[in-house]
Parts: structure tokens; sequence; C-alpha cells
């Protein structure tokens, strides 16, 4: 009976020593023990010591607090099943969206501020897409000469040159801008035709999924709230002060992200031969391959436009970067709610439907403007876009996968595919652009160009459609 009790009382001896570790790590308590030696300061000064000691100690517990939460937020989304490897790719992916988020949206208002006109902006994406296209079939080549590694590391290497280049030429930036789209269009093409290859190289089958969605949290968090902070900080300043200060901060982030690319593990080089002639082949003599690629350009054509012009027009109405920033966070937003929206509702009997209806809401939306163009009904549209778009963009890509999955054999060439798929993508983009800049000059003619550009997304639908139709025609057991 006593050898119980005594062990009773050693077990209550540990938990409250537990408890009160807790407590002294725990950063109000910390804070009480601050407080209660402050007086000390005031009555006995040979004291000033243990007091700074107590603020070390405060401090010290403060840090190891959120250490500690941080640590168990991200293991709520997986982190401890992750290898050390793909935490490293993860680290360095994350830095370079901190790098490059904002580009996209404040370059087009930096160029649009410099010159005074809002007709550089599509110049500027024009000759952007045109060298991603080309940089993606560069870039497929490349990979079989080179490791992936330094294809990325090529890449992030050119984003920072972007930020070189802005930084020095800033006043006079309008006048360099075709350097600065070329620049950027290959660092973006280099990057991210590796993106899904690296994916799945510093990952495992069992912990794909996990990996995916912990890469994509946090850097639809950075996408969400980084264009909102910076619009506001350059609003701060009537001068370039600001965007001085952001594309520094961006540039450090590229040269940091450069640094972390290096520290990635290398693989062996992919001696194979590309089979892009084949690719080309089939998009023209199979009707299958056919509607599957023109589906990527008839997507791509209002794609392109509405991911930033939208944030131009609502620019030219009222200049600040303060509004775009809005813009961009309250788009990013409702992407992410209607990401999961679609994931609870989207089935494969009903993707069309869907499609169908996604695209009939925008051009509904779109015809607005025509009744009333203010910074309202810009950030209705743009908002309705980002909704409908994943609708839209969703089913475009199942639909691709739905052709690998019926045709294993096509998986042999599955990256010439995609790069295919995205050189049409990309001149789709390059055709929207063009379509706006060929219209005749005023707002009535902005508006008929995005309807235009809303309508053609009935022959993305119909692509779609007769893409599977095609597929159920030559897999009818399937």
């Amino acid at each position: 009976m006593q050898e119980g009790g005594r062990a009773r009382v050693d077990r209550s001896k540990k938990r409250k020593r537990k408890s009160k570790k807790f407590l002294v790590y725990f950063p109000p308590y910390a804070i009480i023990n601050l407080c209660t030696a402050a007086p000390a300061v005031l009555n006995v000064p040979g004291l000033l010591f243990y007091n700074l000691k107590a603020g070390v100690f405060f401090l010290s517990s403060f840090l190891l607090f959120f250490k500690r939460l941080g640590r168990a937020i991200a293991n709520a989304f997986g982190a401890d099943r992750i290898n050390p490897e793909f935490k490293k790719f993860t680290l360095m992916h994350e830095v370079y969206i901190l790098a490059t988020v904002v580009t996209p949206t404040f370059v087009n208002t930096l160029l649009m501020r410099v010159s005074g006109t809002e007709d550089i902006a599509l110049y500027y994406n024009f000759v952007h897409y045109i060298f991603i296209a080309l940089s993606m079939l560069i870039a497929a080549k490349l990979l079989h000469h080179v490791t992936r590694k330094t294809v990325i590391l090529i890449g992030v290497a050119l984003s920072m040159v972007v930020y070189v280049i802005v930084l020095t030429c800033m006043d006079f930036v309008d006048s360099v801008y075709a350097v600065v789209a070329a620049v950027h269009g290959i660092a973006t093409g280099l990057y991210w035709i590796t993106y899904s290859d690296a994916l799945l190289q510093y990952s495992t089958d069992d912990t794909r999924d996990i990996c995916i969605n912990f890469v994509g949290i946090f850097s639809g968090m950075i996408s969400l709230f980084l264009p909102l902070l910076s619009g506001y900080l350059l609003d701060l300043f009537t001068d370039l002060t600001g965007y001085y200060i952001l594309f520094g901060a961006c540039g450090a982030m590229a040269l940091l992200a450069v640094w972390l690319v290096t520290r990635l593990e290398s693989e062996e080089i992919d001696h194979k031969k590309t089979q892009f002639m084949l690719v080309m082949k089939k998009v023209y003599t199979e009707k299958m391959w056919f509607f599957a690629i023109h589906m990527d350009f008839f997507r791509g054509i209002r794609d392109g436009a509405f991911s930033f012009f939208l944030n131009v027009l609502l620019f030219s109405i009222v200049s600040s970067e303060a509004l775009v920033g809005v813009n961009t966070f309250l788009a990013g937003a409702v992407s992410m709610i209607a990401s999961g929206i679609a994931g609870r509702i989207a089935r494969p009997h009903n993707r069309m439907r869907l499609m169908t209806a996604a695209v009939a809401l925008l051009l509904g939306v779109t015809a607005l403007l025509f009744w009333q163009l203010n910074p309202f009904t810009v950030l209705l549209l743009s908002a309705a876009s980002s909704f409908v778009g994943v609708f839209i963009n969703n089913p475009v890509t199942t639909t691709l996968y739905t052709v690998f999955d019926h045709f294993p054999d096509s998986l042999a060439y599955k990256r010439e595919v995609l790069s295919v798929s995205e050189c049409y993508k990309d001149l789709g983009r390059i055709s929207g652009i063009a379509l706006i800049m060929l219209m005749p000059s005023g707002v009535i003619w902005s508006i008929v160009s995005l309807c235009i550009l809303v309508s053609l997304q009935f022959v993305t639908v119909l692509f779609a459609r007769l893409t599977l139709r095609t597929v159920r025609k030559n897999c009818p057991g399937q």
C-alpha cells in the first residue's frame, strides 16, 4: 500500500513539474514573471541584471512558443509525412512564389504609370506570352541534354534578372518593356514546365497527394495576400519609391531562391529523343488529338486577356495600386471558394453542363459593362471570371487526362503532349490580346472585345465534348 501511495505521489509531482514547465514556456506566464520583476528595477538598481535576464527569457519563450505552434500547424497539413527532399523543394518553391507572384500585376501598373497609357500593358503581355511559348519548346529539348535542376536554376536566375533590369531602368522602363517581357517569359516557361516533373521526383506515391496539397495551400495564401499588401505599399508613395522597395525585396527573394535551388538533389539526364513531330502529326491526322489540343487554344483566348486586362481596365479608371491589389485578392479568394464548390458538385457526367453554364454566366456579367463601366462593375466581372474560370479550366484539364487514361500508349509521349498543349494555350492567349489590340480605340470596343473572347469559350466547350465523344467511340467498352 505504501509503495502504491508513493508511486501516486511521484506521478502527481511529475504532472506538477510538467505543468510548471509548460507555464514557464507559455508567453503570458513569462510576461507575468517579467512584470513582477519590474518593481525590483525601481527599488533596487543592482537587480537590473535579473530583469534583463527575465526579458531575454521572455523573448526566447515567445519565439519558442510560435516555433512550436508553426510546427503543429504544418504537421496538421501532413508535413510530418513529407520527406526531407520534398521539404527542400517546397521551401524553394514558396520563396520563388514570394519573388514572382506580384510581377504579372504590378509590372503592368508600373509600365502604365511611367508611360501614361494602358496600351503598353497589352504590348508587354503580347511579347511575354510569345516567349513563354518559345521557352516551353526550348525547355522540352533542353531537358534531354541537362538535368531538370539546371533548367529550374536558369528559370529562377532569369526571374532575378527581370528585377535587376526593372530596378536599373525604372524611370524609362517603358522603353525596355520588350526586353523585360522576353526575359520574364523565358524565366516563366523554363520554371513551370519543370514544376510537375519536380513534384514527381521529390515526392513518393504514398505522400504525393499530401505533397501537392501542402504546396498548394501555402502558395495559395501567398498569392492571395501578397498582392494586397503590395498594392497598399505602393499607394503609400506618390512617386516610384514603392516600386523600388517592392521589386528590390522581390529581387532579394529571387536571389535566395537561386541559392535554394542549388541545394536540391540532381537526377539523371533523360537522353531519349523528343517526339514533337509524332505529336504534331497526331494533332492534324487524328480527330481526338485535334480537338484535345485546340480545346486548350480556345481556352487560352480568354485566359490570357482576363488574367491582366481587367486590372488594366480598373487602373485606367482609378489610378490606384491598392485597388488593383484588392481586386487581385478578391479574385484569388473567389477562385478558392469556387474550387471548393467544384470539388463537391463536379462529376464526370455533369462537367460539360457546368462548363456551358459557366460560359453563359460570364458572358452575361461581361455584357453588364455596356450598361455601366465603373470600379464596381469591373470588380464584379473580375470576381465572376475567377469563379466561373474554375468550371471552364478544370474540365479542359480533366478532358486531356481522360485521353491519357483511355490510351495508355500516349503516356510514352506525355511530356511532349503537355508541352504542345501549353504552346497552343499560349498561342490562344496571344490571339486574345491581339484581338483587343486590333479593335478601334475606345471603352465600348474594349467591352466588345471582352464579349467576343468570352463567346469563343463556347467553342472550348464544343471541342471538349467532341474529344470525349471521340474517346468513347474509340473505347466503347470503357
